[in-house]
């Protein structure tokens, strides 16, 4: 199962033409969308010229397994950045911004076997899937580039660790969509597949400049930092369908060392650590690969199937997550899985369910819960792993508490007497500091 398996039926069309021969002209749309069946046709028909052909886009998927974004807009736009916009020709103001190019691979051999109307579709279709992708996780398109795409995730006064969860989520979505389901699409007609490369990277406060660039009535709000900078840089370094981060990011939110490794270059024909993406007297700053594939893998909706390519599964029985800032309370906030950062004090309660019902233990049965937590501090704490005294075992909900910062999961296992046992894993983030706490004391005085 697919998260976009529209996208994917909409580029064969336009690789096998159905057997059609698709028509030219600004008059003849080459690929229209049935909205009474919501699929993809290769049927030319007219249309008004001003008339622009995407493919539907559904976002109940996104919304289903990562959960809704409270950093995402209510319209998706272009160019400057909405939370900015108050600033004049002449004002500058320092605010954190995490920034990401994304660049698609190999349009360009496209142009040797079709259309320029078919390449402007496929290279339309994928830099569509993109702007959705990073819209829903509350991303901003800065800019479209020819075959890439310049995304700022920030919201004014917002936790930034929030948005370094929600580019890395965006990423690897991207690059599973393109690198696993959609490969398969240009694979069955002998072509090589679209790739795209991701760089991201982290400026705080301190690094980040909000100005105006130009002269008036020709001017562009933008970002003057190294980091803005070294994000293209790092896009340009990586390789096919893989996301290159600066430390900042590693450091901002403990990204578990599962999920990262240094990059290597051939050098004499020989492999070698590429550990820097700046060297200077002043600086060197580090450079990492992201491993996309681990860090979705640790979703409980995600899975490697015998080829090794990621895709979504239904799971019969989930965990569903609420956090709580007095358990005395009633108010709680639901979690999708490593959706925001919790912040530490908070209260995190886990209901095991059964096809969406209260989950009900079977005499065979045992529930067993555990929590396995990462980073420094719960390393010094000696609490990597924690079984919560077995307070728990065999009730069908658990109760932690998020005391220390990074990425940590819970899992549930479910031994059974006479078959396999059934395990559940729930990854989330746990901060410092976060908005939640604002939006939790905000319910609690109501």
């Amino acid at each position: 199962m697919s998260l976009f398996k529209n996208y994917k039926t909409g580029i064969e069309s336009i690789l096998g033409k159905n057997g059609q021969t698709l028509t030219k002209g600004m008059g003849t749309p080459y690929a229209l969308l049935n909205e009474s069946r919501k699929t993809f046709s290769s049927v030319p028909n007219t249309t008004n010229l001003d008339s622009k052909t995407v493919l539907d886009y559904d976002t109940s998927q996104l919304q289903r397994y990562f959960g809704p974004n409270k950093y995402s807009f209510n319209t998706v736009s272009i160019g400057n950045h909405p939370d900015f916009k108050f600033l004049s020709e002449t004002e500058t103001i320092k605010h954190h911004c995490v920034s990401m190019f994304v660049d698609i691979k190999g349009s360009t051999r496209l142009s040797l076997k079709y259309s320029l109307e078919e390449v402007r579709l496929i290279k339309d279709t994928l830099l569509t899937l993109c702007i959705n992708v990073v819209s829903h996780f509350g991303g901003h398109v800065h800019r479209l580039q020819g075959d890439a795409a310049f995304v700022q995730f920030v919201r004014k006064d917002s936790n930034p660790n929030d948005s370094i969860i929600n580019a890395l989520n965006a990423a690897s979505v991207l690059c599973q969509a393109v690198s696993d389901d959609l490969s398969s699409a240009f694979e069955s007609y002998g072509l090589d597949p679209i790739k795209i490369r991701v760089g991201i990277d982290y400026g705080s406060d301190e690094e980040v400049m909000w100005s105006h660039y130009g002269i008036s009535n020709c001017n562009e709000l933008t970002t003057t930092s190294l980091h803005t900078d070294l994000a293209a840089k790092l896009q340009h370094k990586a390789s096919v369908n893989s996301i290159r981060i600066g430390k900042n990011l590693v450091d901002a939110i403990e990204i578990k060392e599962d999920y990262i490794g240094i990059p290597t270059i051939i050098k004499n024909g020989i492999s070698t650590e590429d550990k820097y993406i700046i060297q200077s007297p002043a600086l060197n700053y580090r450079q990492f690969e992201f491993n996309w594939k681990k860090y979705l893998n640790s979703f409980s909706f995600f899975q490697q199937n015998g080829s090794g390519r990621l895709e979504l599964v239904e799971n019969i029985i989930t965990i569903k997550a609420s956090v709580y800032i007095d358990l005395t309370k009633e108010y709680s906030i639901p979690y999708f899985e490593n959706n925001y950062a919790i912040p530490k004090q908070q209260f995190i309660k886990y209901e095991l369910l059964n096809r969406g019902l209260p989950f009900h233990k079977n005499p065979y049965e045992k529930i067993v819960w555990e929590a396995f937590n990462s980073g420094k501090e719960a390393k010094d704490a000696d609490e990597l792993c924690h079984s919560f005294e077995n307070k728990y075992v065999n009730l069908n909900y658990c109760i932690a508490h998020a005391g220390y910062h990074g990425n940590h999961y819970l899992k549930c296992t479910i031994q059974r007497a006479h078959s396999s046992n059934i395990t559940i894993k729930f990854p989330m983030y746990v901060d410092d500091k976060s908005d939640l706490e604002k939006e939790l004391t905000n319910l609690l005085n109501k």
